[in-house]
């Protein structure tokens, strides 16, 4: 079955401006894409990274100087040394 009345020219005047129209929307999105996009790849945000600048980065604290946090005993009982029954101390190391 063909269409009764067929006038490319007529057909063609009146599908230029939609045609049109769809072509500058397709190229705006496009655009958006690739400018968002470039934004991304740019400058990334890495989790965890604090913002700011790298050149500043603060010293530890000198030793000796209070910092408020406990640290942990000097001598730990090493693998060797079980506890005595009852006491929690550890006992002599074993031969």
């Amino acid at each position: 079955m063909s269409a009764p009345r067929t006038d490319l020219e007529k057909q063609r005047r009146r599908h230029l401006v939609p045609i049109l129209g769809i072509l500058a929307a397709v190229l705006i999105v496009l655009a958006g894409f690739v400018w968002w996009f470039n934004d991304e790849t740019s400058d990334p945000e890495i989790p965890g990274q604090v913002p700011g600048p790298v050149d500043e980065i603060a010293e530890p604290p000198a030793a000796g100087m209070e910092t408020g946090v406990e640290t942990a005993p000097a001598t730990l009982p090493g693998p060797e040394t079980a506890p005595a029954a009852g006491t929690g101390q550890p006992t002599q190391p074993m031969p």
